[in-house]
């Protein structure tokens, strides 16, 4: 079974203007994903970078319904020395964004085998570090992955 680190905005796309294409189908294949995770055919992990990030919303419906499907997650993943290093590392040498380079981070140090994102330029760089073997997970959006799945 895949084992999932969802970006934040994998949980608040339900949220997002759902005029757009693009959108819709990441919202619907979003909502699969947490279906999936929740009927235990997938697994995710929760991490302290989401837990921070969710805290920031100025939307309480929007809190609550991401605290909520992370209940489902199997486990959360707390800052080590070793999520540090690494953050660090993909930041200045690879020049990942801050919290980007958090979340890689946390999803690499836990196991996990992709990262679900639907920022185009996090799976850029993800798959750029993936060939360089930086990395050994995935970094896809989630309509990609429910093709794969």
């Amino acid at each position: 079974m895949p084992i999932l680190y969802l970006d934040m905005n994998i949980y608040k796309r339900p949220f997002d203007d759902q005029n757009q294409m693009r959108i819709r189908l990441e919202t619907v294949a979003t909502t699969m994903i947490f279906s999936l995770v929740e009927s235990g055919r997938l697994a995710a992990r929760w991490s302290f970078v989401l837990d921070y990030e969710n805290s920031r919303d100025p939307i309480p419906e929007r809190r609550e319904f991401v605290a909520r499907v992370a209940q489902c997650c199997e486990s959360c993943i707390e800052p080590d020395k070793e999520i540090r290093r690494l953050a660090r590392h993909l930041a200045d040498v690879h020049e990942i964004r801050g919290r980007d380079a958090l979340h890689l981070a946390c999803a690499t140090a836990s196991g996990c085998d992709c990262l679900v994102t639907c920022d185009a330029r996090l799976i850029r760089q993800g798959q750029r570090l993936q060939e360089q073997a930086v990395l050994t997970l995935k970094v896809i959006n989630p309509i990609d992955l429910l093709q794969e799945v």
